[in-house]
Order: structure tokens, then C-alpha cells, then sequence
């Protein structure tokens, strides 16, 4: 290197050091380090939950972390750490209710989350976030006193509305909170124009068989005639809004009663495209979610047994073949969908839809494994998936916990591999099955 690039480099190396400097300085250490910072000098964790594959959670590293305002007020008010929600903050992630990316959250040292945002924010907001964060934890409406204040409140409206209001700030389901605020509010007539609005703003928490609903039927007539037609399109889809909610409710939470709720509504929808899924795959959630293990194989092994025996394979194969054609021929654009769609296609869509099914089931069963003849059936599950799709790894990945649970740790960890090689580079799995896999070889549970 002659001494003109040798000065250029030396440069460079210091520039960037001044500009990773004028950023927010995230500190390579563990949660339970930062914990221990945070009390240390009285601050908030931050943590900006991540995965290799989210273009967001890159799109805040490179422009709003590094901008030298946003790097001023974070380095001085928190312990700023990254973690990889699949990986290293794995446990955290869970702990804090991390289901999206970017979630950027706010920890108290004693390791309480104090404030939580999901989604991408430019400079002005992720500034904005910092001091919401800072107040929240000096308020008297803090996360951990609003749940402490919760079980002896239910009968204060204004309390009521505060903590639905705090908990949507906070990232937190308002749902409880919200059905207990409608059931005694005085503040709006139900069948004001005011209460069409306040379901509308928070539908997405709006679910089956409570007040909300019983609200809505009641008034259904009176806001239709009130509505706009915008309103109107929201309106006539809102019932089934209700009934999604409480399945994806039914699963946060783990509650079969809710699940079941959300099947009884479920039946009543009219067909179209706002009644989607099957009835066979709910009754299965259900039973899944009573935790009952003989019920559960019983009736994974008649819905995995009967979805395979509708079409052979190779009636699977001619009729996914002349779906791809068809595709391809008259609704394929080129653009990242178009191309993803087209990708999938091509593998099959009844025989993709089928292995994720036996997937999803297959691992569940897993868990109530016991007898050779509960492996032999999961096996012959695994065989049919491997008949439908070759060149997937899903079934390897399948096989291989399998054999890890019966204790073959050696053909485990063989078919691990098989699946991770059989993954792109830029899979979002990949990072998953890289990290069972050295679960594996260190022979630690999974």
C-alpha cells in the first residue's frame, strides 16, 4: 500500500468512528449485563429487537441510529443494546410479548418493560419515543402500576378509558381493559354516531360475545343509517373483524374457550372472502389448546390421515403443475410478490399448503410422543411430506427433532444439516435451524 492510500485509510477508519460515534452507541453486551448498567446508573434499557431478514429494522440502522441527534439523547438517557429476536434475544423476546420488527423497548432495571413500540419510526418519532419513554416510567400511569391498579379499578370509568388508552400506548392488548370500560361508560349513548366511531378506532381489539358485540348488533341499523359510505364498507365487515380478533386473541392468550367462541361465530359468517380457513383446522387449534395429549393425537392423526388420502400425488402434481402454468401465463408481473408467488407455485401450491400442514401439526404431536407407534405415525407423516416436496426442508427439519426427542442425537443432527442446506442464505429460517442445530451438538434440550 504506498503512503497516499495508507493515509486515505487511516482517515476513513477515523471518520467512521466519528460517525458510528454520533450515533446511538449500542454496547455488545447481554441483557442481563445491561440490567445490571441500568441500576447501576439509574436508566432504562433500550433494546432494539431485530432479525437478519427485516428490512425495516436495517433501514432504522443505517439512517435513524446513526443520525447524531437521536445518538445524543439515547446514549445519555439509556443503556442502548441490539438483539436478534432469533437468536441471542430469543428469551427476551418471548418475555416482552415480541412478535414484529423492529420492536423498540424500553426495560426498568429491575428487568419490567416500561414502554414498547412495533414498526419502523424516522428521526422525529424515534426521538418523540424517547421522552414517551422517559415519562412513562416517572408517571404515575407506569405499565407496572396501571396492571397493579387494574383488578381494584373496574368499576372507574375514567380510570377504565385511561388504562385502554395507556395500554395501546404501551404496546399492550387493551382488550379486558376495553370491555370493561363499555360495560359501565356513561360517557357515550350506544347509539351515537360518537360510538360507531370509538368501535371503528379500536376494532382491531373488538372481539365476539361481550359488550362490544352485543353493542354493535343492537345498533347495527342506527349506525348503518348514520354511516358514510366509507363507513358503511367498514361497517358491514366489522362482525367478522370481531370474529378474527378473538381467534388471534384465543391464541395469545391460550385460551380454548375463546377459541371456541371464535368457531361458533366462525360457523355463522356468511361464505365469501371475509370467511376464510377451514372448520377441520380449528377444531384442531381447539383441542391443541386444551393441552389435552391423547385428544390432541387423536385428532391430528384423523385430519393429517384424511387430508392425505382426498388426492393421490400424483393428481397433487398434474393439477399444481397446470396452476403454475396458468399463473405464469396470465397473472405473473415481475416485481419481489410477483416473483415469490411465482417461486412457490412452482413447488405446488396443494402440495406446499399440505406439507405446512403436517409441519404445524407434525411438531405439535411431537410434544405428545410417547409410544413407538405415535413416532411410526409421525413418521409416515414426514414420509408422505418428502413425497411432495423433495427439495424442502421443512420434513428434515421435522425428522431430525423427531430422532433428537427418541434420542438418536447422531441421525438428528445429520438431517438438521440436510434442512439447513437445503435453505438459502437469506432464508428467515435459516437462523432458527442453525441455532437448533447447535442446541444438538451441545446436547441441550430444544
Amino acid at each position: 500500500m504506498n503512503r497516499l492510500k495508507m493515509i486515505f485509510a487511516v482517515l476513513a477508519v477515523l471518520w467512521g468512528g466519528e460517525l458510528l460515534a454520533q450515533g446511538i452507541d449500542f454496547k455488545h453486551i447481554s441483557f442481563e449485563e445491561a440490567l445490571v448498567e441500568a441500576k447501576r446508573e439509574n436508566k432504562l434499557v433500550f433494546i432494539d429487537f431485530y432479525t437478519v431478514w427485516c428490512a425495516p429494522c436495517k433501514m432504522m440502522s443505517a439512517s435513524v441510529f446513526t443520525d447524531a441527534k437521536v445518538g445524543g439523547i439515547y446514549n445519555s438517557k439509556f443503556i442502548n443494546i441490539k438483539l436478534d429476536a432469533e437468536k441471542e434475544g430469543r428469551a427476551a423476546a418471548r418475555k416482552f410479548g415480541v412478535s414484529a420488527y423492529p420492536t423498540l423497548a424500553f426495560i426498568t432495571p429491575d428487568g419490567e418493560l416500561a414502554y414498547k413500540s412495533t414498526g419502523s419510526r424516522n428521526i422525529a418519532k424515534t426521538i418523540e419515543l424517547a421522552g414517551n419513554a422517559e415519562s412513562s416510567r416517572f408517571s404515575d400511569y407506569s405499565l407496572t402500576n396501571l396492571k397493579e391498579l387494574y383488578p381494584e379499578k373496574q368499576n372507574d370509568e375514567n380510570f377504565l378509558k385511561l388504562y385502554v388508552d395507556k395500554m395501546i400506548e404501551y404496546g399492550q392488548s387493551p382488550v379486558e381493559g376495553l370491555e370493561a370500560w363499555l360495560a359501565i361508560q356513561t360517557e357515550i349513548k350506544e347509539d351515537d354516531v360518537d360510538m360507531m366511531e370509538f368501535l371503528f378506532k379500536h376494532k382491531k381489539y373488538l372481539l365476539v360475545d361481550g359488550k362490544a358485540e352485543e353493542i354493535l348488533k343492537a345498533n347495527y341499523d342506527e349506525f348503518f343509517d348514520i354511516a358514510t359510505r366509507t363507513e358503511e364498507v367498514e361497517l358491514k365487515r366489522l362482525q367478522a373483524v370481531m370474529v378474527y380478533n378473538t381467534k388471534a386473541e384465543a391464541y395469545r392468550t391460550g385460551s380454548p374457550e375463546l377459541m371456541r367462541a371464535f368457531i361458533t361465530n366462525w360457523k355463522e359468517l356468511p361464505e365469501g372472502p371475509l370467511k376464510s380457513g377451514s372448520l377441520d383446522t380449528y377444531e384442531l387449534d381447539y383441542v391443541w389448546l386444551t393441552k389435552d395429549g391423547d385428544a390432541f393425537k387423536q385428532a391430528a392423526t384423523n385430519y393429517i390421515d384424511s387430508m392425505m388420502s382426498v388426492k393421490s400425488l400424483e393428481q397433487i402434481r398434474k393439477e399444481d403443475k397446470a396452476y403454475y402454468e396458468e399463473y405464469k401465463a396470465t397473472k405473473y408481473m415481475p416485481s419481489l410478490m410477483g416473483n415469490s408467488t411465482l417461486a412457490n407455485l412452482e413447488l405446488g401450491r396443494e402440495a406446499l399448503a399440505q406439507t405446512n400442514e403436517i409441519e404445524s401439526t407434525g411438531y405439535k404431536f411431537l410434544r405428545f410422543c410417547e409410544s413407538k407407534k405415535d413416532f411410526k405415525t409421525l413418521e409416515s407423516w414426514i414420509e408422505y411430506g418428502d413425497q411432495l416436496i423433495p427439495s424442502d426442508y421443512a420434513m428434515d427439519n421435522l425428522r431430525a427433532a423427531m430422532l433428537y426427542k427418541q434420542g438418536n442425537a447422531t441421525k438428528a443432527i445429520e438431517y438438521k444439516e440436510i434442512a439447513l442446506n437445503k435453505l438459502s442464505e437469506n432464508s428467515k429460517y435459516r437462523s432458527r435451524v442453525e441455532r437448533e442445530l447447535n442446541k444438538m451438538k451441545q446436547g441441550q434440550e430444544l
